[in-house]
């Protein structure tokens, strides 16, 4: 079966890792693209007064992360960055391989335009302001107040929230993690047996016409 590329995007904090996890663990032949491996190593990345402007597109290698989810779509494995979060910065390479169902994930994915046409199913987590700051903050305790208020919320309101509008399904990020989890699945659930009908179908239809031919 053709690999299905699922994006899944949202503002930090919104829960689109915990999600990916339960995916890779509900279901059967699942694999995993992650946005985050393709942040730039953190010299080449922009900066905005005195903060490193992680938030940014332009903190994105975008030509080696639509290149890996292209070539996982047609079946290909994928050579990408292995990114190190602790030194900032790529510190070699590893291989994805191609799964029926491969998950594209990283608050940006909805972001860009050649990435979004590679994917079968856009998933959004959606979060308020407050709440992205407060899981932020318990995520990183050390994280500035300056970068949350002048980086991380102006780079959401303007860049990430706007790309909800790309989505196939928003989902609400505000309940908790089990209702989240619980309403992901169930989306990807529905999708992917609607999917497998058309296939059958389209199978069917296939068989049919041979006969007819015969």
């Amino acid at each position: 079966m053709k690999p299905y590329l699922i994006g899944i995007a949202g503002p930090s904090g919104g829960g689109k890792s915990i999600f990916c996890r339960l995916i890779q663990s509900t279901f059967a032949n699942v694999s995993r693209l992650k946005l985050d491996d393709f942040f730039k190593d953190i010299e080449d990345v922009p900066k905005f007064k005195n903060w490193i402007y992680w938030d940014h597109p332009n903190s994105i290698k975008w030509d080696g992360l639509i290149r890996a989810a292209s070539d996982l779509k047609s079946g290909k494995h994928a050579i990408v960055p292995n990114y190190s979060r602790k030194d900032d910065r790529q510190i070699g390479e590893k291989c994805v391989f191609p799964a029926e169902i491969m998950l594209v994930d990283g608050f940006m994915t909805l972001v860009n335009p050649e990435l979004r046409e590679l994917l079968d199913l856009k998933i959004f987590f959606n979060l308020s302001e407050d709440s992205q700051i407060k899981r932020r903050i318990m995520r990183q305790p050390w994280v500035e107040e300056g970068y949350l208020h002048q980086i991380m919320i102006p780079s959401a309101r303007e860049i990430i929230m706007p790309s909800k509008q790309y989505a196939d399904y928003i989902v609400n990020a505000e309940l908790p993690v089990q209702s989240v989890a619980d309403h992901g699945i169930s989306i990807v659930s529905h999708e992917l047996l609607h999917r497998l009908k058309k296939l059958e179908k389209r199978k069917l239809y296939q068989t049919v016409s041979v006969k007819a031919n015969i």
